[in-house]
């Protein structure tokens, strides 16, 4: 993995799998490790970006089967699994 950047918030890096690369995000504050969604999605095959994954019917039933499994967690917004970063 290697550090491409990092800003008051974010350090940045970039990895490889299977020769396409991927995002990776670590929060400063709190140490927790994000992948971009968007690279996930292209990896497992799902389309081309996130945005598009959960337009379609197999993206919803992840969001309701993943909603139905964790009662107790925010899926979106600044607490849930998936959130926007921006870089400052």
């Amino acid at each position: 993995m290697q550090k491409t950047g990092e800003d008051k918030n974010y350090i940045y890096f970039m990895d490889h799998f299977q020769d396409t690369p991927v995002q990776v995000i670590q929060d400063k504050k709190t140490m927790e490790i994000f992948f971009n969604a968007d690279d996930v999605v292209r990896i497992l095959g799902f389309g081309s970006s996130f945005k598009e994954f959960l337009g379609t019917d197999e993206g919803l039933d992840y969001i309701n089967e993943y909603k139905k499994d964790h009662p107790g967690v925010d899926m979106f917004g600044d607490d849930g699994m998936i959130r926007q970063v921006t870089k400052d």
